[in-house]
């Protein structure tokens, strides 16, 4: 096995990651443009926030409980494959909703959905691998793609939605999801071994920052034993927390800003979601560097607290600039920070297992934004009203 490539060649894990941003932005920008859908389909059949908002918690639920399943998988198959048969089931989903008329149907349809979430384990977990040197910077880059997905696909879900529909737009979302998350899959290798090649910065070069340096003196733990240490729980707990807050405010934020109390139309709502997306690009290279220097545990400690801040400022904001600021800090510190999981995870616990203890912590994550998702609505239809929603987020932050 070999490392060496020449000066004019691109080292194969940079084609990974390039996939990896892709696969990121399709399967995640597509399943979370559902807070453009929320009032239509709410308007449509006449359930309550609860109701409506219940379906994003049970796709995410069962991406949180096929996480770890799907991790296992990709150890065993190889990204390549898994992805395939997500970025299929996922599309399967998009086109079955444009047929419900049931909220049990929405809810089946949302179990598929959730599948396409799964992508978040194999991808980072398979970019990890590829990278011993630059690992921070990879994963952040990669991680480009969820704000890629989320910048894109609010604004153009609402010009489909306008134009065709709620129910169109989802059929062609599924079209365009299986086309292009299984073809770019065909990209994916499990491991540097597959290609006669080493991991980047395993050619002789030295990794000397402080996330290289700890890694390195990591043995690989297998899940049965990584679950059984506090500190796994620990991170299952701050990710679940956090993740919570985000996907309550990502499936609310429409909702909450098109209310009379702020009154602003879907199409800025959309925007507001957008902006999320853009800043949360340049979030993830900077978080992803600064990763590489002081490690993930601390870039996920100011992420967070930064993140629980926003929150309280939402509170407050009525104007739109206000609206706008809040967009960019959540997007740049919390979705900067979402990649830097798997490399805490692979820091502390090596590389051997990753996948199946990244699926781990990802579970974590899903149910923690699956009852987010809905205990928003919930709150609103108890007390008419946000505040006190945005206000556990901020505390959820803070803990985390």
């Amino acid at each position: 096995m070999s490392s060496k490539y020449t000066p004019t060649t691109i080292f194969y894990g940079w084609w990974v990651v390039v996939a990896g941003i892709v696969i990121y932005a399709t399967l995640l920008g597509s399943y979370q443009a559902f807070g453009v859908f929320f009032k239509p389909i709410q308007a449509e059949f006449g359930w309550s926030r609860t109701v409506t908002s219940t379906a994003f918690f049970i796709g995410t639920m069962a991406m949180a409980a096929l996480s770890p399943f799907i991790g296992s998988l990709s150890d065993r198959y190889g990204p390549r494959r898994i992805i395939t048969a997500v970025g299929i089931s996922s599309a399967l989903g998009y086109a079955l909703i444009s047929q419900v008329q049931t909220q049990w149907q929405l809810y089946g349809c949302f179990v598929l959905m959730g599948s396409g979430g799964t992508f978040f384990v194999p991808v980072l977990s398979v970019v990890t691998r590829w990278f011993t040197l630059r690992r921070g910077l990879a994963l952040g880059l990669t991680g480009i793609g969820g704000g890629i997905g989320q910048a894109l696909f609010p604004p153009l879900a609402q010009v489909l939605l306008d134009n065709y529909g709620w129910r169109m737009a989802y059929l062609i979302m599924a079209g365009g999801l299986v086309v292009v998350v299984v073809s770019v899959a065909q990209i994916l290798r499990g491991n540097p071994g597959e290609k006669g090649l080493l991991p980047y910065g395993e050619n002789g070069d030295v990794d000397t920052t402080v996330a290289g340096k700890r890694q390195a003196a990591v043995a690989s733990l297998k899940l049965s034993q990584v679950i059984r240490t506090k500190v796994f729980w620990m991170i299952v707990v701050a990710t679940g927390a956090g993740h919570l807050t985000y996907q309550m405010t990502w499936v609310h934020l429409v909702p909450y800003v098109t209310d009379p109390g702020i009154g602003v139309t879907s199409m800025v709502g959309a925007s507001l979601m957008s902006a999320i997306g853009w800043s949360n690009m340049a979030g993830k290279v900077f978080m992803g560097n600064l990763s590489d220097r002081i490690g993930p545990r601390l870039t996920l400690v100011m992420c967070y607290g930064v993140s629980g801040l926003a929150m309280l400022w939402l509170i407050v904001a009525k104007q739109l600039w206000m609206l706008y600021l809040f967009s960019f800090v959540l997007g740049f510190f919390y979705g900067g920070g979402i990649p830097l999981q798997p490399a805490l995870a692979g820091a502390i616990f090596g590389l051997g297992s990753l996948g199946a203890v990244s699926g781990g912590v990802q579970s974590g994550t899903s149910t923690g934004g699956a009852t987010g998702s809905v205990l928003g609505g919930y709150i609103f239809d108890t007390t008419g009203s946000y505040f006190y929603a945005f206000l556990i987020g901020a505390f959820l932050f803070f803990t985390s």
